[in-house]
């Protein structure tokens, strides 16, 4: 079993291993090297006739992009286009193609998308851009290369001329465009988002706190599950909780920062007569792109109309930056998100896994185990009792004692009922210097015996010595009658044993009826007077069985009231000294258990029995040895300390695993419970605290607020 584990071991461990490398490979090779978004897998290989071509129309490119490069009034110029080695492979795409301009003097300032990622396309094939697009496209070292359009190809066009190229006004797919020819847009920068501005467009974590929850579950299942599988779960939940804190706290990687179009322009209102509103806020437009705000910008946007402004703007005309003021970066930096929905989702979940703690582990014992592991526990080793009182005892402690002691008696709980009948209880030893109790003894036992001996006698004297002559003992035996030789014997044991008025009611009538007397006291000076000798009692077998039953009855409940008087009197052990208990019931004395159950003992036997563990017990070797998981001393100055078996390395590493997890669902829990409460109340009044920031700064004669970063 172990070689399969390791086996397993080193099998996940070249796993995880290969897939680090090769996440970092992904993460480190250039961009024009990965896989574009829009891509498929599959693809097929340039041709010579498409290489000529699309070489030809590169250098064309690349002549023309010179040529108007020096006069050129924007900052950033075309990049040259170039083939690279992965420039042989054509990957066919089936996809919608956006078109975004900018108004300028230059020509051809059209740009053109796939999903997010800028292609170069052809400008003689603007004609040609349906809502769906074939396309086929290459890689080059500075944008893709589209190399066929709906069935146009570059190698029909080897032989053109190239032209300038003029710009259309086809309305394409999620493009929004205007004439207007007096509008002047200029291009200041292209920028990454800030990671202010990317928090925005965010997830809000609440699939990472979800992966986290899972992993919290299956931590708890680990405390419950076979040994095999227990180090696997918890390197998996490790490794989910790492993975999901790193997705909810990490700062956004440069690659996933959109880019920014930061715009010069004079943003205008166009009223009724503005094209293809798709569901925007208001109707402004900067130069021929339609621009998108945030809902609550709306009383603060008029600001800027007419003026000449800088505006940032993403690639879905969806503003970012606006003017002096009018800022989303400015609004998270200094107004926070609150995304609560991860917290409620955590404090869900560390919820749920406290209760299934709470309801299906004890936590009683590895808490304190826990606490005194890091206090640092200590091995005591002791033989004698004084040299455990000089010991500072503490929960945690390993203790090992032996000894001679005396065995735990438990209290009676019900006096009255005999069949809890359990002197001795040797999962507990008192441990102390004072002399050994005496065992038990009782007067009332010894008349009791002194009754059941010798009614037994006289209904059953086989053996014994016969008092009559054996001819009369002849008869009455084939008469089938029983002959009680010696009645008034059995009235004055009786009278000895039932000395009370109300005690042996039953038999003091029936012995009445056998003598033939007025009244029990009656009887009794008859047979103390001699006047009972010689006078013999024939009994049929009913009635020999009726008086033998309410002897034992009645000698019975004496036997039992003794019994338990005297095994609550062994609960009196001398005060001081120690009780060593096993909290898991374990025997401390090495003596075999009763062949027969005690309870199953008749009223003698119990007698017999508890005399025989008391000259046992009261003073018998033990050997206690174990982890001390409580210490109370009681009014009689005894020190009680229960031991738990020391726990092997499996059920340690459980009981501290038992440990951290309750903690740590309880920190979870409530850090979460904090920050929802917190959140929920800072998000409801977020917007309107935004709000009223822009009006300070628009109307400067306000008092400002005070801006204070909400966490």
């Amino acid at each position: 079993m172990s070689t399969i584990a390791l086996i397993l071991a080193l099998v996940l461990a070249c796993l995880i291993a290969a897939g680090l490398y090769l996440w970092f490979k992904a993460r480190n090779q250039p961009m024009l090297t990965r896989a574009l978004p829009f891509i498929k897998p599959t693809h097929r290989k340039l041709s010579g006739e498409e290489r000529a071509a699309v070489e030809h129309y590169l250098n064309l490119q690349n002549k023309l992009s010179n040529k108007l490069l020096p006069g050129s009034s924007t900052s950033l110029p075309t990049a040259k286009l170039a083939l690279t080695p992965h420039s042989d492979n054509v990957y066919p795409v089936t996809h919608a193609i956006t078109r975004y301009g900018l108004a300028s003097d230059e020509p051809n300032k059209w740009r053109y998308y796939l999903d997010a990622e800028e292609v170069h396309l052809p400008p003689f094939w603007e004609q040609y851009i349906s809502a769906d697009n074939h396309v086929e496209v290459i890689k080059t070292q500075t944008l893709p290369l589209v190399i066929s359009l709906n069935g146009h190809s570059l190698k029909d066009h080897i032989h053109d001329r190239p032209q300038p190229p003029v710009v259309t006004a086809a309305p394409t797919r999620n493009a929004s465009i205007r004439k207007e020819e007096s509008e002047h847009v200029e291009l200041v920068n292209i920028r990454k988002e800030t990671p202010e501005e990317h928090a925005l467009n965010r997830p809000n974590g609440i699939k990472d706190a979800g992966i986290i929850s899972a992993a919290l579950l299956l931590l708890f299942f680990s405390l419950i599950s076979p040994v095999l599988v227990i180090p696997w779960m918890i390197f998996v939940a490790v490794l989910t909780i790492a993975w999901g804190c790193w997705n909810l706290f990490r700062r956004p990687a440069a690659r996933e920062l959109k880019e920014v179009h930061c715009l010069r322009g004079t943003p205008k209102r166009w009223g009724l007569f503005g094209e293809s509103n798709q569901g925007q806020i208001s109707n402004i437009s900067l130069g021929i792109i339609d621009l998108i705000y945030p809902p609550h910008w709306q009383p603060y946007i008029t600001q800027d109309l007419g003026k000449t402004t800088d505006v940032d703007i993403y690639l879905n005309r969806q503003v970012v930056r606006q003017g002096r003021f009018l800022s989303l970066h400015d609004e998270v930096k200094n107004f926070p998100l609150q995304q609560w929905g991860k917290n409620a989702v955590l404090m869900a979940s560390s919820l749920l896994v406290l209760v299934l703690l709470l309801t299906y582990i004890p936590l009683s014992l590895p808490l304190k185990l826990s606490m005194a592991w890091l206090q640092g526990a200590q091995k005591i080793e002791v033989t004698n009792v004084q040299a455990l009182e000089g010991v500072t005892l503490r929960i945690g402690d390993q203790l090992k004692a032996r000894g001679n002691g005396m065995c735990y008696v438990p209290p009676q709980t019900n006096a009255t009922n005999a069949s809890n009948f359990m002197p001795f209880d040797c999962s507990g030893i008192y441990w102390n210097t004072a002399a050994p109790l005496p065992q038990p003894e009782s007067e009332v036992i010894d008349k009791a015996s002194a009754l059941l001996a010798t009614v037994n006698t006289q209904l059953h004297p086989e053996g014994a010595e016969q008092k009559l002559n054996p001819q009369l003992a002849s008869a009455i035996e084939k008469s089938g009658m029983i002959l009680l030789d010696d009645f008034s014997d059995i009235v004055l044991k009786t009278r000895d044993l039932c000395q009370a008025g109300n005690d042996c009611v039953r038999l003091k009538n029936a012995l009445v009826n056998l003598g033939n007397a007025k009244n029990w006291n009656t009887l009794v000076k008859r047979a103390k007077s001699g006047s009972l000798q010689g006078i013999n009692v024939l009994l049929r077998p009913v009635s020999a069985e009726s008086l033998e039953s309410l002897t034992k009855v009645a000698a019975s409940s004496f036997v039992y009231n003794e019994t338990r008087q005297a095994a609550a009197a062994l609960n009196s052990p001398p005060p001081g000294g120690f009780l060593i208990s096993s909290d898991e019931g374990k025997q401390l004395v090495n003596h075999p258990q009763p062949a027969v159950p005690l309870n199953e003992y008749s009223a003698l036997e119990q007698w017999n029995e508890l005399q025989r563990l008391a000259g046992m017990l009261l003073h018998t070797p033990f050997e206690a040895q174990g982890v001390i998981t409580s210490i109370n001393v009681d009014a009689n100055g005894t020190r009680h300390i229960a031991l738990h078996s020391e726990p092997d390395m499996i059920t340690l590493w459980r009981y501290l695993g038992t440990s951290l997890l309750l903690l740590a669902v309880t920190v979870i829990l409530g850090y979460n419970a904090w920050r929802l409460v917190q959140r929920h109340r800072l998000n409801r009044r977020r917007i309107a605290d935004i709000q009223r920031y822009y009006e300070s700064c628009f109307n400067p004669q306000l008092t400002p607020m005070s801006l204070r970063p909400m966490a």
